[in-house]
């Protein structure tokens, strides 16, 4: 399982992202994680508690320590948090085979005798 460090209020806690990340959110929120388009900061905010606590059950990082001072650098913290956790989320979800063979989208050099229509 793959680890990072998210840094709140000048405090480092680790974070990971398993099934047990998934089973806290839906805890901490009381709805899937398939049903939620994490969009909103609560939720956020609940996902990064998620995988704070899969790392540590023991973790001293409150709900409270992670809004800081509810200004907008608490607000840039929960989204650089949150962006680090997803991006453990990228890692852990696998990509379907027919999802890799599929063709990329064509670049402009690939279009050699085409021109734009105007």
């Amino acid at each position: 399982m793959k680890q990072k460090v998210i840094t709140i209020n000048g405090k480092e806690y680790p974070v990971v992202f398993t099934l047990k990340t998934l089973s806290n959110f839906e805890e901490i929120t009381n709805q899937g994680f398939f049903e939620t388009k994490l969009n909103k900061t609560t939720e956020r905010t609940a996902m990064i508690m998620a995988a704070v606590l899969a790392a540590d059950k023991d973790t001293g990082l409150t709900i409270e320590e992670l809004q800081g001072k509810e200004d907008w650098d608490a607000y840039l913290q929960i989204n650089q948090a949150y962006s680090e956790v997803m991006t453990l989320a990228s890692e852990f979800f696998p990509i379907p085979e027919v999802e890799k063979g599929k063709d990329p989208e064509p670049k402009d050099e690939d279009l050699e005798g085409e021109k734009p229509k105007n």
